[in-house]
C-alpha cells in the first residue's frame, strides 16, 4: 500500500479507507462470503466447460445426421432410377410349347455333342441356324464342349490361357465335328459337306448313333440316304457355328457365368455385352443385323414379363421401406439431439448469468 499510494490521486486517507473496509468486512463476514463465491464460481465454469463440450457433441451430431439425411435423399433417388430401368428392361425370349422361355445358349448354340435336339427335336432349338451369338467383340461364344474340340483338332496351344482362340482354317471343321460328335468320321462329313454323301459302313466301337444298330461291344452305321440327311442336319447347325469361329475367333472366358445364371444371356444380348449374329457362306457376319433386326425378323422375343414386374415392384418397395426406416431413426435422433441442444443452451445462458451475477456483487460490495 505504502508503494501504490503515493501514485492515488485524490486518496489521501487511503490508509483509512482500507482499514475500514477490512474492519467492515471483518464485522460483516465478507471474506467468508468471497470464498463461498470463489468456490461457486469455480463450480459453475467447471458446470460450463461440461455443457459447452456436450454441446459441441449435439451439434457435431446433428450434423451427422444432416449429411446421413442427404446421402439417403442420393440413394432413394438412385434407387428410384433403378426401379424405373428395370420395369423398362427387357427380357429376349423365345416361344416353345406354348409359352416364353428365356433364351438360354443351348438354344442358340446347340448342346454340344447331343445332337439328337438338331436330328430328333428332343430339345428346343433356334429356327435360323445361320444365327449365332458372339461377344461384343465379335468371338463365337463357345461351350466347353466346343472348345474341346478345336483343342483337340488344333492343339492345346490354340486357346490361351484366358479361355480365347484365334482364327484358323475352315478345312478343319470336319475335323473338329468329327471330335465334336460321336459314330462319325472326319471323311463322311467332308463328304456331306460336299455334297457326296455316305457310301461306305463303318464300326465305332461303344459308340450309340441315331440309326445305328448296335452288335455286342460295336456299332454299325446305317449308310442309308437318312443317315446321310441326319449328317447334313448335323452339319447345317453346326458349320454357321465353326465357320464365324474359324473367321472371327472364339472364347469361352463367358462359360462360369452362363453355368450359374440362367438369365446371363438374356441380359448380356439386352446390355450388350453378348450380340447376335448372321453367319454368311464365309463366316463372316451380315451387317445391319442388330437385335431389333431379329426381333422384327421373329428369330426371337423381346418381352417384359408381367410376373418380372410384380417381382421388381416388391423389391422397389423393400427397399424404399428400408431407407424409410433409417430415415426416421435419423428424423428422431436429430429431434432428441435438437431438444438437448436447446436445454444446454438455456443452461449455459442461466449459469453465465449466475456468474456474472455473482462476479458483479463482489465489486459491488467493494465500491460500496
Amino acid at each position: 500500500m505504502e508503494k501504490i499510494a503515493p501514485f492515488v490521486k485524490n486518496c489521501k486517507n487511503f490508509y483509512n479507507i482500507a482499514k475500514v473496509l477490512l474492519k467492515s468486512a471483518d464485522n460483516n463476514n465478507i471474506k467468508g462470503t468471497i470464498k463461498e463465491r470463489k468456490m461457486g464460481l469455480a463450480c459453475s465454469n467447471i458446470r460450463l466447460l461440461t455443457l459447452t463440450a456436450r454441446k459441441a457433441d449435439c451439434e457435431y451430431g446433428i450434423s451427422i445426421d444432416s449429411m446421413r439425411k442427404m446421402a439417403l435423399t442420393r440413394e432413394q433417388s438412385a434407387l428410384s432410377q433403378e426401379y424405373y430401368s428395370k420395369l423398362q428392361s427387357k427380357t429376349i425370349s423365345y416361344y416353345n410349347n406354348g409359352q416364353y422361355n428365356k433364351i438360354n445358349y443351348n438354344y442358340l448354340m446347340g448342346y454340344g455333342a447331343n445332337y439328337t435336339a438338331i436330328t430328333a427335336g428332343t430339345k428346343p432349338l433356334k429356327s435360323e441356324n445361320s444365327m449365332i451369338l458372339t461377344d461384343y467383340k465379335g468371338q463365337v461364344v463357345m461351350s466347353e464342349a466346343y472348345a474341346n474340340a478345336i483343342t483337340a483338332v488344333l492343339g492345346s496351344s490354340a486357346m490361351d490361357s484366358q479361355g480365347r482362340g484365334g482364327t484358323f482354317s475352315t478345312e478343319k471343321i470336319p475335323e473338329i465335328l468329327a471330335e465334336l460328335i460321336p459314330g462319325y468320321s472326319a471323311e463322311q462329313f467332308k463328304a456331306v459337306m460336299y455334297g457326296d454323301g455316305i457310301e461306305t459302313s463303318y464300326e465305332a466301337n461303344g459308340v450309340q448313333t441315331i440309326t445305328g444298330e448296335e452288335t455286342g461291344t460295336s456299332t454299325t452305321v446305317n449308310n442309308s440316304e437318312t443317315s446321310t440327311n441326319i449328317l447334313q442336319s448335323i452339319i447345317d447347325f453346326y458349320e454357321p457355328i465353326f465357320k464365324a469361329a474359324a473367321a472371327n475367333g472364339w472364347t469361352t472366358e463367358y462359360n462360369n457365368e452362363m453355368k450359374t445364371n440362367d438369365d446371363y444371356v438374356s441380359d448380356a444380348i439386352v446390355s450388350g455385352s453378348f450380340q447376335l449374329a448372321t453367319v454368311n457362306e464365309d463366316g463372316n457376319y451380315d451387317p445391319d443385323t442388330s437385335l431389333t433386326y431379329f426381333v422384327t425378323a421373329g428369330l426371337v422375343e423381346s418381352r417384359t414379363d408381367s410376373d418380372v414386374r410384380e417381382e421388381i415392384t416388391a423389391w422397389y418397395n423393400a427397399e424404399k421401406e428400408r431407407i424409410t426406416e433409417k430415415e426416421n431413426f435419423i428424423d428422431i435422433d436429430m429431434d432428441n439431439l435438437s431438444t438437448e441442444l436447446e436445454s444446454i443452451n438455456t443452461e449455459i445462458q442461466s449459469i453465465k448469468s449466475l456468474i456474472d451475477d455473482a462476479i458483479s456483487s463482489v465489486f459491488d460490495w467493494g465500491s460500496g
